[in-house]
């Protein structure tokens, strides 16, 4: 009986070991499984969606909730949206966000100023497991009163911050001087994103962190930021730096379908670990939908903030990108009927862009969509089925059918003429791009070749990929290289100049970029830093919103007419020098004394002159001091 009753407790200790020791090793990266059961909750209290304000200074109010999670223990962050063409930005820290905790679930409150015009919020609450939830606030701020504040309901919410919020009793860190700055220097040793691909899945093998150089592209690879017509059977492939092992208790990311909904189902595993120098380390993770991507669908990535090593946490990411519609298909994408030939397919059962874009050589009555044989308006013949609209591209790219095109090119036809491409029917459109092919993956946006004798693809690198060389911009410089334009009598400005010797071994915009900032940038700052590619309501087509931060109303840059003017100059260039906007891990300074202690002569807030001035260069032109500034000559 004794000898049973000994193994009895035998047989019960090591049933409690078990599960004691299963517990510890429940998480595993191989076979973890996101899901939208078991994330933690967050709604929002006020304002309404969609309200429309009359003050500068919102507050939000809402809550938060896990059954796994104690409020304590919930992480919140706020990321805005840009816009199509960036990628939201995190701005926790540029406001005053409080959590009051209460028993399973917290209340919270976020205020910050906000510039006149319409807004998108996205709050993020992620529980100790690493798992997220969000949800979208959208609003305008019809006028700038910053006196008044929006309070929630009756009263405002006592106060208590968790150690991992900023105090509603303190001033932001990201808005007294030199905090910025300091920012920096402290996240060098911080774990980071340094690459982030959408890749066909069982290619992910193929990736080598280690080589820089290599076009991953030619293996199907597409960088995730703001990518396009990604194909529906991808995954997701994330190289991380750090000079640490991570933390592995935790998932990497949340993936989200749709703005606000529930995390996707998928697993996340790790599937390598490179020596990058002998300090720092990849580590590559793919993150494999359980269910295929949906057409025509903005996806979001949202990079876990409680992934740290010892140095602290990693530097947090807010994704998107969008899977290829429905409408862009190729002859091995599109099924037919047993026996039936894709020249016999009757035009109601092919998609428009099947025919438009790509498959008119196997579909001869296509052409007739963007072209008339007997009425055709010009040389090219353009006429057809929607050849009768101001512009033949927008009659699909206005949102209907293809990809939006924002602002619209022709908005401000009549009311500026500097800030456009050559507005002649579709020919602003064809001059960058070919509408006979249906994209690649090689080139998705179906840019045109650089020249007739040149067959390379007119390419343009985004600031995550862009290297600085000349020839990651060719869509911009194979005609800004002093050359006529395409369908125009005028020569373009000759900027390619400016990204060759000798300026650009003098440029002072001939960046290398921190290695934390996620950035490859080692040259010339890229064209889309200070220019929107399809159209602006400023001169020189700049951006209102330079240095890719949103900003007050008041404090947007713009131009009126096309008269480029010293003041224009000076406010352009102090858009982002000015101590503290950031730009690839970099400071924009404008010192107002020089070593010695003296005034410098233009830095001073009372000078009238333009920069180019002192930093045009030989020229002293406002193209030389823009493009490749010059130091001043002492």
């Amino acid at each position: 009986m004794k000898r049973m009753n000994v193994k009895r407790k035998l047989f019960t200790y090591i049933v409690i070991w078990s599960v004691f020791l299963s517990s510890l090793l429940l998480y595993s990266p191989e076979t973890n499984v996101l899901s939208a059961s078991g994330v933690p909750e967050i709604t929002m209290n006020t304002p309404d969606e969609g309200a429309v304000l009359d003050v500068s200074t919102v507050e939000f109010t809402g809550k938060v909730s896990s059954d796994s999670t104690t409020p304590e223990q919930l992480t919140i962050k706020v990321f805005e949206q840009l816009g199509d063409s960036e990628q939201p930005k995190d701005i926790t820290l540029d406001g005053k966000l409080s959590i009051k905790p209460e028993d399973k679930k917290a209340d919270f409150s976020y205020s910050r100023n906000f510039s006149e015009g319409a807004h998108t919020l996205t709050f993020f609450v992620t529980d100790k497991d690493g798992v997220s939830n969000s949800i979208d606030q959208s609003f305008t701020v019809k006028s700038a009163v910053p006196e008044r504040k929006m309070i929630a309901e009756s009263a405002a919410i006592n106060e208590t911050v968790t150690p991992s919020q900023p105090s509603t009793n303190e001033e932001s860190s990201a808005s007294k001087p030199g905090a910025i700055q300091t920012f920096i220097e402290e996240i060098g040793n911080r774990p980071y994103m340094a690459k982030m691909y959408l890749a066909p899945k069982g290619s992910e093998k193929l990736y080598d962190p280690a080589n820089e150089k290599k076009d991953w592209t030619k293996n199907g690879f597409l960088p995730a930021e703001d990518m396009t017509r990604v194909p529906v059977g991808y995954q997701i492939v994330i190289d991380i730096r750090s000079d640490a092992s991570l933390s592995s208790t935790q998932p990497l990311i949340t993936f989200f379908g749709e703005q606000g909904k529930d995390g996707e189902k998928g697993k996340e595993k790790l599937i390598n670990t490179f020596d990058i120098s002998y300090d720092i380390k990849s580590f590559v993770y793919t993150f494999k939908p359980e269910t295929q991507l949906s057409h025509r669908t903005t996806y979001y990535v949202y990079l876990n903030p409680n992934i740290a090593n010892d140095s602290g946490k990693i530097i947090p990411r807010f994704l998107k990108f969008t899977t290829i519609s429905p409408e862009h298909q190729d002859e091995r994408d599109f099924s037919t009927e047993p026996g039936m030939k894709l020249a016999d397919i009757p035009d109601h059962k092919r998609p428009l862009d099947f025919n438009i874009h790509g498959n008119y050589s196997n579909v001869t009555n296509a052409c007739q969509y963007c072209h008339s044989t007997h009425n055709g308006k010009n040389e090219s013949l353009e006429g057809g089925t929607f050849g009768n609209e101001e512009n033949l591209c927008m009659t699909c790219h206005d949102g209907t059918s293809g990809s939006q095109i924002g602002p619209k090119v022709v908005e401000h036809k009549e009311t500026l003429k500097t800030n456009q491409h050559n507005q002649n029917s579709s020919s602003s459109c064809t001059s960058c791009h070919n509408p006979h092919t249906q994209g690649t993956l090689e080139n998705p946006n179906s840019f045109k070749p650089v020249s007739t004798t040149d067959s390379h693809i007119r390419t343009y690198k985004k600031a995550s990929t862009a290297g600085g060389k000349a020839d990651e911009f060719s869509l911009c410089l194979s005609c800004h290289r002093g050359n006529a334009v395409e369908k125009g009598d005028k020569p373009a400005s000759d900027i390619n100049q400016y990204y060759s010797k000798p300026h650009i071994n003098e440029s002072l915009h001939n960046i290398k970029a921190t290695e934390d900032s996620g950035s490859t940038l080692n040259g010339q700052l890229p064209c889309a830093e200070c220019h929107e590619t399809h159209g602006s309501n400023n001169s020189k087509m700049l951006r209102e919103e330079l240095g890719n931060v949103k900003l007050k109303a008041e404090d947007k840059f713009k131009t009126t007419g096309s008269t480029w003017s010293d003041s224009d100059e000076r406010k352009f260039c102090i858009s982002c020098h000015n101590g503290s906007t950031v730009i690839y891990g970099k400071t924009g300074k404008l010192s107002e004394k020089d070593a010695a202690g003296d005034p410098i002569t233009g830095h001073q807030k009372e000078d009238k002159q333009g920069c180019s001035f002192c930093h045009g260069g030989t020229s002293k032109s406002a193209k030389e001091a823009a493009h490749a500034p010059k130091e001043a000559a002492q």
